[in-house]
């Protein structure tokens, strides 16, 4: 039988959030060049663009491939590009008067519009695109983006060699973003210390009327807590399983009334 619960349950308070370096684990924390941040993020996209061809080549159109692209530009590479401009940007030389701080925001500009493109290539008047088309696009992303990494990386390689995660606060790491993709989250795969903080995340993207499974070995009241307290009345939660040994939970974004 599936147990509701409602926020006013009482229930352990969620440990503290991190907003400083924790965790011994250095994969996770620590100073990483920017190159290294802009290698996990052009890795992404390309994995994701290698998902849009393969549907392409098995003669279907990749609407949730596309969708799944999409996503990644505009919570992550987008993200990346903003906190550039107000973290590292300001170090180079005369700072965002520089003619070649100015011609990089360009290019984030730029970003937005292809993230754009290829967010409308399957709805205009419910038409869909050509594909020749669709993959000239991606061929068009991939060759900006490494170009543009590229230049940044070149730019800001006399000045600083920390990248964003690096100066970011509080902490995130782009790989929360794969590891809470897709319509289960299994919270044990993240750092302990950072996986309130990283499904947070997660349940923000949430589409009114997406449901998204959590698991768990270890409780998960205090993670409910932290959501409801910090947005009452915006998602729905129901427990599946509750312990000992496992606890299984399904989230919902409840639709605006």
């Amino acid at each position: 039988m599936v147990t509701r619960r409602n926020a006013e349950r009482q229930a352990p308070p969620p440990p503290p959030e991190l907003d400083e370096h924790s965790s011994e684990d250095e994969h996770w924390v620590g100073e990483h060049p920017l190159a290294d941040e802009h290698a996990v993020l052009l890795h992404e996209v390309r994995t994701r663009g290698g998902r849009v061809r393969a549907a392409l080549s098995e003669g279907r159109w990749p609407d949730d491939e596309v969708a799944g692209l999409v996503d990644y530009l505009r919570y992550e590479v987008l993200d990346q590009a903003v906190t550039t401009e107000r973290l590292l940007f300001p170090l180079v030389g005369k700072g965002l008067a520089d003619s070649r701080v100015h011609q990089l925001v360009d290019d984030h500009v730029r970003l937005r519009d292809l993230a754009d493109q290829l967010a409308n290539v399957a709805t205009a008047d419910g038409v869909r695109s050509d594909p020749g088309d669709l993959v000239e696009l991606l061929d068009a992303l991939d060759e900006f983006l490494d170009r543009h990494m590229r230049t940044e990386e070149s730019l800001l390689s006399g000045t600083t060699s920390a990248g964003v995660e690096s100066l970011r606060r509080p902490f995130r790491c782009h790989l929360w973003f794969p590891m809470t993709e897709g319509p289960e989250v299994d919270l044990d795969v993240l750092p302990r210390e950072f996986a309130h903080r990283a499904a947070l995340e997660r349940f923000s993207r949430l589409r009114p009327g997406e449901r998204l499974l959590l698991r768990s070995n270890r409780e998960l009241d205090g993670l409910w807590n932290l959501l409801s307290s910090r947005q009452p009345d915006e998602y729905g939660w129901a427990y599946l399983e509750e312990g000992p040994q496992r606890w299984r939970a399904e989230l919902t974004r409840r639709a605006p009334e």
